[in-house]
């Protein structure tokens, strides 16, 4: 065996250590699910909705705790709410911004005062700009709602400093080991380079893996509980509870306020008043979430739009079978000389190699076994699809200002996921978002052939 061998089979024991004790710690610092206290009416304590928003919905900080702040701005009388419609309203903000408010809140009122004009905004124009600013905003709400609960002592940092000292000293062999394996590898330079020096070669190599393997905990999510952040969950879900048996505390509006006080911030906190959500999407213009009510009760609706997966998602039956064909024919030749190739490597080195390389036709042969399946299965076969249309997304050639595809997320009322299907410009002619429609596909493709409409509009929000 040789050197490279041995220093690969060293780093891959190493990095199975890593990842065990990763494993462990990551289970010993998950955040624990608090147990919630008898319902009740009394509010939990004094944290504002955005805190009790990240307590209660497993140390992390959800979407609705941009619009529940506003709202609490709104009990609060900092800002008002006016109903100017059905389902309709706009928020009237003063010019002068109050004192006492948290970074957060700030953060909150300044963006609806930005929007403002005459002092008032739709409530519909409340959304924080394309994807890319959205993104950099809620990292900075999130962040100052974080550093908020951790100051009154509710949550702390996933990683304390012995953890990651910890990770970081044991990810040094797994490093290491990998770069000298990469080191030792045979070498066809030339004579005359047979003077350098590998070493700045292999701390670099080392440096970089080591980097990547101590992202993988920083990514996980960074807060946890306390034992007084588990005290309070404990009971604002109380109150949850309390609030969520109510059907119509449900459907209240955002000027429902006046009534209702800051029990209406912070039910929007903790997701049992997805009615005065709905109407503020202090988000970006997301294509993946929609709020619904189709199918009895509002809810967040995520939206996926399949490209790659699943195979052949979107073609004909016949369309199906015959691309499955071109990945299996090649697939299969390309498999079958590197099969030749590993089975003549001797070194063990050159053997991994060749298994690496090996896997790519493997995959090939996957993907086109399972697309030959699928439209096989798909021949003569239809099925009624009926919902509600969430989404309508076209997708455009280059700079053609024609659609060369439609997706449209039909939602059947059940569960929280749905998969968008992919039609032709002329099938989903004349199909809103919003609409009541009854599609005919097969069952495991998504092959639109009909769309017909059955209702009219019904209303849609962009997550937030």
């Amino acid at each position: 065996m040789t050197d490279a061998a041995k220093l690969g089979i060293a780093a891959g024991v190493a990095l199975g250590v890593w990842l065990l004790v990763l494993a462990v710690l990551a289970m010993a610092t998950r955040a624990r699910e608090p147990h919630a206290a008898p319902a009740t009416m009394d509010l939990g304590g004094d944290e504002p909705p955005a805190v009790v928003n990240l307590i209660t919905n497993d140390w992390a900080v959800g979407k609705e705790a941009v619009p529940a702040t506003l709202i609490d701005l709104a009990a609060r009388r900092v800002v008002g709410f006016e109903h100017v419609g059905p389902d309709q309203f706009a928020v009237r903000v003063p010019d002068r911004r109050p004192d006492g408010l948290t970074s957060y809140e700030t953060q909150v009122y300044d963006h609806v005062h930005g929007l403002a004009s005459g002092g008032v905004v739709p409530c519909e124009a409340l959304t924080t700009g394309p994807e890319n600013e959205s993104k950099q905003w809620w990292k900075r709400f999130r962040t100052a709602v974080s550093d908020d609960a951790r100051e009154r002592g509710l949550s702390r940092p996933r990683w304390a400093r012995a953890h990651l000292l910890v990770l970081g000293v044991l990810a040094v062999a797994p490093a290491g080991l990998a770069a000298g394996a990469f080191a030792a590898l045979p070498s066809h330079a030339s004579s005359s380079k047979s003077d350098d020096n590998p070493v700045l070669g292999v701390i670099f190599v080392a440096v970089v893996l080591w980097t990547v393997l101590m992202a993988i905990p920083q990514a996980m999510r960074a807060e946890r509980d306390t034992p007084p952040g588990s005290a309070s969950a404990a009971r604002w879900l109380g109150l949850r509870k309390q609030l969520g048996g109510d059907d119509h505390f449900a459907d209240q509006p955002p000027g429902a306020v006046a009534i209702w006080d800051r029990l209406l911030a912070y039910g929007a906190a903790m997701g049992v008043a997805p009615g005065a959500v709905r109407i503020l999407p202090m988000g970006a213009e997301s294509e993946t979430e929609a709020w619904t009510a189709y199918g009895g009760r509002w809810r967040v609706v995520h939206v996926r739009y399949p490209q790659r997966f699943p195979p052949g998602w979107g073609r004909s039956a016949a369309a199906a079978v015959a691309l499955g064909l071109v990945w299996i024919v090649p697939g299969a030749f390309v498999a079958y000389g590197m099969g030749s190739l590993l089975t003549r490597q001797s070194d063990g080195a050159g053997r991994l190699i060749a298994v690496v390389f090996f896997a790519a036709p493997l995959l090939a042969l996957a993907y086109g076994a399972d697309l030959l399946w699928r439209g096989v299965a798909d021949i003569g076969r239809r099925a009624p699809v009926e919902g509600q249309v969430l989404r309508r997304r076209e997708v455009h050639r280059n700079n053609d200002s024609g659609a060369v595809a439609v997706y449209l997320a039909v939602y059947g009322g059940k569960g929280s996921d749905v998969r968008a299907l992919r039609c032709t410009p002329a099938v989903a002619s004349g199909v809103d978002a919003g609409e009541l429609v009854r599609a005919t596909i097969s069952p495991h493709l998504g092959h639109v052939y009909s769309v017909e409409r059955l209702g009219p509009m019904v209303s849609t929000q962009t997550g937030s």
